[in-house]
């Protein structure tokens, strides 16, 4: 069901102001309208300066501990990515907590561990880095910076390949000069050379040839230093580990941490609605967007927060479009996550997910086709609802899918790949696919027949009756000329239908000139290619099915040219049954995304066109609803 919302203004008493959006956070039916002219005072500045820094602290804090947690396994992260677990809280209990002093104790804990991990590191990297610049020269045992009055020294590097090439190429221009070679490090040589300052193209030669002028200096021999760096860059590393384990240890505040989180953050939006109005001495003004039918009910709340207060019904202004909610229960609910991924209808628009849910499972059945991986899809489905209740919803669409898939596997006779149920078979898409293109065709017939009924009815509903009765209507008489021709064979009922289609457009065109009319009525003949286009994208499942049953019987050969390749009993059927569970469910998750996406393509494009464009905007309350935390009422 689709709701709209209706634009109100809430009036209470300033001093409730808090009291009042924290009713409105609980009951999550109101959304703030951000008002151009809105003003806050220099305390309102104060008071939402103080709750950013407490949720920045929080959020620092987090990221801190977060680097010392214990990492979970691959799939566990995956699956805690997408619907992680909440700890429940009530208000009573998440006041106490922000209140609580150990918070602040905790902030400047991690605060001080981590300046002094930081400073830590930055020593570690220099350390490393100077180790590796001094191990070159770790045979040299003396000082070369000695005070030599008319002599220069050049420290470098080059590959020990060449060090024979850079004596020779010294040699040739001078023989004053002296060379002394360091330890070879990654197939390098540190080395110093001393020079009169007057052969200063010395230092070009060795360049040219390949040498690397280091920026390094020692006063002893460095061998000792790299020793006493390395000796240091341990002791340094303990108390590295020191940090960690702390860290460690505190990690048993995270969960608080995280709720704190939530709390902060929604103080922060309660601030955030208030500066979106107007305030006086004595009242605040705001203008919300209010689920319809829901206003007098969050006035009773409010009322008993304080008698001063009042909400009133608001015209909305020209052009001005009302946020939507899709709410649905049941099984219907698990629908909404493919509606989801298309967007929000309009406020005048049908909610799609009722309409979509029976064709989005039979496309989903059809696509993927095989019985066994139908059971298997609802088995796992199952299990991880029960252990993901908040993502139930999700997981339960999945398990009617599954179920719809057993039912096309038992049509097509597959299991695994394999003909078990071939009794039960009544098409064969492998043998004779084009039976199996007559059934989807005829599903795509009739869910396109279903979306130009939903789109005629909502038409007339909303009092386009040119629309409805016109372009909608002739498409409805056209598709039932096709049933009749289909059931009869009477082609003069088909013709039939397309007169009369072509005559509905024109009769109900909205163009006054009898010209344009006849163009309508023209346009509405060139629209049946589009049906027949529509109609051709169903051939999918077609393919999708195919591909499933194709790729699952390869799997079983390759299973048993193992069994047969493999001389060691037990290690046969080991590696068999080995090939058989991963090609599977590798198979199973890769065609079920396949199904999930060129089914949810076939309602977007192919049955939504007919009855609603989309991009309307979603409605987003005030609410207490947290990343970390569910809030309970007591």
């Amino acid at each position: 069901m689709n709701l709209s919302a209706k634009k109100y203004e809430i009036i209470g008493l300033k001093d409730k102001s808090q009291e009042i959006i924290e009713e409105m956070q609980l009951s999550g039916v109101a959304e703030i309208i951000s008002l151009d002219e809105g003003e806050f005072t220099d305390g309102d500045l104060k008071n939402k300066s103080s709750v950013e820094l407490k949720l920045a602290e929080m959020k620092f804090v987090n990221d801190f501990l977060s680097r010392f947690e214990e990492k979970q396994g691959f799939l566990s992260a995956l699956i805690d990515s997408f619907f992680p677990t909440k700890d429940k809280y009530d208000l009573k209990q998440l006041r106490n907590l922000s209140s609580e002093k150990k918070t602040d104790e905790l902030v400047e804990s991690c605060n001080f561990l981590e300046k002094r991990l930081n400073r830590i590191d930055s020593r570690c990297e220099l350390l490393e880095r100077e180790i590796e610049e001094l191990k070159k020269f770790s045979g040299i045992s003396e000082n070369p910076f000695i005070d030599f009055e008319n002599f220069e020294v050049f420290i470098g590097s080059i590959i020990s390949d060449k060090k024979e090439e850079l004596l020779n190429a010294l040699k040739e221009k001078s023989i004053f000069f002296f060379i002394r070679w360091g330890g070879e490090e990654e197939k390098k040589n540190g080395f110093y050379m001393i020079y009169p300052q007057e052969e200063e193209r010395l230092v070009e030669i060795a360049k040219s040839v390949g040498a690397v002028q280091e920026s390094i200096t020692w006063s002893r021999p460095p061998a000792e230093i790299v020793r006493e760096k390395r000796e240091e860059l341990s002791d340094l590393k303990k108390k590295r580990e020191e940090i960690i384990e702390r860290g460690r240890e505190l990690t048993g505040e995270i969960p608080k941490v995280r709720a704190l989180i939530d709390w902060y953050g929604w103080e922060l939006e309660k601030c955030e609605a208030l500066e979106s109005g107007k305030k006086t001495e004595l009242y605040f003004y705001l203008q919300a967007w209010i689920l319809e039918g829901r206003a007098e009910k969050m006035e009773e709340k409010l009322k008993k927060i304080t008698p001063y207060v009042s909400i009133n019904e608001l015209e909305m202004r020209k052009n001005e479009s009302p946020p939507v909610l899709m709410e649905n229960k049941d099984l219907m609910e698990s629908f909404e996550v493919v509606t989801g991924v298309y967007g929000a209808p309009k406020s005048d628009e049908p909610d799609p997910t009722p309409f979509l849910a029976p064709f989005f499972a039979v496309a989903f059945g059809l696509a993927l086709s095989d019985a066994g991986y139908g059971l298997l899809l609802i088995a796992l489905c199952y299990f991880m609802g029960k252990k993901l209740e908040d993502a139930r919803a999700f997981f339960n669409l999945f398990i009617i899918a599954g179920a719809f898939t057993v039912l096309a596997g038992l049509l097509t006779g597959t299991f695994f790949g394999t003909d078990l149920f071939a009794g039960l078979r009544i098409v064969d898409a492998v043998s004779d696919p084009i039976e199996v293109l007559y059934l989807v065709s005829v599903f795509g017939l009739i869910q396109i027949f279903v979306g130009l009924l939903v789109g005629l009815f909502w038409n007339y509903k909303q009092g386009d009756i040119n629309t409805a009765l016109g372009s909608k209507g002739g498409a409805v008489v056209f598709f039932l000329g096709i049933a009749a021709f289909a059931f009869t064979g009477r082609a003069p009922l088909l013709i039939g239908s397309v007169i009369l289609m072509f005559l509905l457009n024109i009769i109900f065109s909205e163009n006054e000139n009898p010209l344009k009319r006849l163009l309508s009525g023209f346009g509405s003949l060139y629209d049946l290619i589009g049906y027949f286009s529509d109609v051709l994208s169903y051939s999918r499942l077609l393919a999708l099915g195919l591909a499933t049953g194709i790729i699952a019987m390869t799997i079983n050969m390759i299973a048993f040219i193992f069994m047969d390749m493999i001389p060691v009993a037990g290690l046969n059927v080991a590696v068999a049954g080995f090939v058989l569970v991963f090609g599977h469910v590798a198979n199973l998750l890769i065609n079920a995304l396949s199904s999930f996406i060129h089914s949810a393509r076939l309602q977007f494009v192919e049955f939504f066109s007919k009855f609603m464009e989309g991009g309307g905007r979603r409605f987003r309350p005030l609410a207490k609803k947290g990343r970390f935390v569910e809030v309970i009422k007591k």
